[in-house]
């Protein structure tokens, strides 16, 4: 494994402080060996979507800092960055040659010119997954005067990139080499599902093309010396073949089946899911993206499912529909339901600490998002300000508020969760699934004589470690 198997925080570059001076600095004095990685959310320039939407990926946002600043992590930690393959802002340069020269631009070939699709009747329409209420179309106006149509999945100013055409590689490429020169270890491929473009299907995850793509990414990175992790909200089955395909797949499904673990003390469920889940995954709790729900599709049942989505409700901001396509696969129509897990869990520490610990004991890569990471609580006013759903989870702290944050005992005791995940040598070895009761689990790592046990009960919510001492081999127990 290149990468370290530690503990990764996500963060944005300007939400811990300023900017990505701030973040290090925060990072260097308060986290130090508790990670192993930093997921950098965007920090290019961009025009929407919190960083989703860049000009370029070959640039920092000034705002935020420059390229010494990553530089500055890249020393001491893996850095992951997202790599935004599905579009490109409007206000990009290459888009705006576009405009500015119609199919004569060299650019041309990279933007999906929707006419030359052919007829697209309402039953296509209707079977194309979409992320908004319209059409995935937006027109555009020439220099010339003359108008045509390209596709935008997500809002009008990220314009969606043709994975029919050579010029689109020949970027990404170009932009994989420059992003393993500034030291980047992992690239999270941000919306890959939407690249397939063939009408008459949902446009989503569209077979095979989907994995030739995908093949490509992991080739392409390889050759650089970058691992990948494909980005999708879906049915689980799509995790367990970008893992089998010898790429990171993510761990969504834990975030519900947490949830529902604790809330309901039944383990059955989270227990049958360890057994098989990949160990080439990425786990997390939360993320910027709120709690996903398709993703447990399948594991949890449709019940338990919906159980969850009430309980949560009632302390989150509206949730996150899926307006899908007429064959895509949900449970009902929430896709995300937007909340800190924090307060999902109703703000209980020791529910909120066993919640963690079942993570960092899990197999795979563990992510602790920022706002996680600091207990943080929802924040509804920054999303009465913005009008963004999402933003309940993505609060702004000043140095002075995060540093304050990390006085809370529920902060403290995940920090020493997140130590121990960094430095016991039982984490190098293989993870272990042991019996329990349907209201338990108990899980473990073991190298050697080096054992590291979790044993939660889901009744108290408490969680207790059972571990042998690195040097003396000597064993104790303590609880988290």
């Amino acid at each position: 494994m290149s990468l370290n198997n530690k503990v990764q925080l996500i963060a944005y570059p300007n939400r811990i402080g300023r900017n990505l001076r701030d973040l290090a600095g925060f990072v260097e004095r308060h986290l130090g060996d508790a990670i192993g990685g930093i997921h950098v959310l965007p920090p290019f320039p961009s025009n929407a979507d919190g960083g989703f939407s860049p000009l370029t990926h070959k640039e920092i946002n000034p705002a935020v800092g420059d390229w010494s600043d990553i530089g500055r992590l890249a020393a001491r930690y893996d850095i992951c960055l997202d790599l935004v393959l599905n579009h490109i802002a409007d206000d990009s340069a290459e888009f705006q040659d576009y405009v500015r020269n119609g199919r004569a631009s060299r650019f041309a070939e990279l933007f999906v010119d929707v006419d030359e699709l052919g007829e697209i009747g309402p039953d296509d329409l209707a079977k194309i997954h979409i992320r908004k209420e319209k059409e995935p179309f937006r027109e555009v106006r020439f220099a010339d005067g003359s108008t045509g149509r390209v596709w935008c999945t997500f809002t009008e100013r990220q314009v969606d990139l043709d994975y029919g055409a050579q010029a689109t590689y020949t970027m990404m490429a170009d932009t994989i080499a420059f992003l393993a020169r500034q030291g980047v270890k992992l690239l999270r491929l941000d919306a890959f599902g939407y690249t397939t473009k063939r009408i008459g299907t949902s446009c989503f995850l569209v077979e095979p093309e989907v994995w030739e793509i995908l093949e490509w990414f992991r080739a392409c990175a390889a050759a650089e010396g970058v691992e990948i992790l494909p980005e999708v909200h879906d049915h689980p089955s799509y995790q367990y073949a970008i893992a089998r395909r010898g790429m990171w797949a993510y761990g969504f499904a834990l975030p519900p089946l947490v949830l529902y673990s604790l809330l309901d003390a039944n383990s059955t469920y989270l227990k049958a899911w360890l057994r098989m889940c990949p160990a080439n995954q990425v786990t997390v709790l939360d993320t910027h993206d709120g709690i996903c729900i398709p993703d447990v599709e399948d594991i949890l049942p449709k019940h338990h499912v919906e159980a969850i989505i009430r309980n949560v409700s009632e302390r989150s901001a509206d949730p996150i529909l899926r307006r899908s396509a007429a064959n895509a696969h949900s449970v009902g129509a929430i896709y995300q339901l937007t909340c800190t897990f924090y307060d999902a869990l109703q703000r209980n520490d020791d529910a909120y600490v066993a919640a963690r610990a079942i993570q960092l004991f899990a197999p795979g890569i563990p992510q602790v998002y920022y706002v996680g990471l600091l207990a943080g609580c929802n924040d509804d006013a920054l999303v009465a300000e913005t009008g963004e759903a999402r933003d309940i989870n993505r609060h702004y702290y000043s140095l002075a508020e995060a540093e304050a944050a990390l006085t809370q005992p529920v902060v403290e005791r995940q920090l020493a969760l997140m130590r121990l995940r960094a430095s016991h040598p039982a984490f190098q070895g293989r993870f272990e699934l042991y019996y329990s009761n349907d209201s338990s689990v108990a899980m473990g790592w073991q190298q050697g004589d080096h054992r590291c046990h979790l044993f939660v009960d889901l009744n108290f919510r408490t969680a207790t470690i059972t571990l042998t001492d690195p040097e003396t081999g000597v064993e104790s127990s303590f609880r988290a």
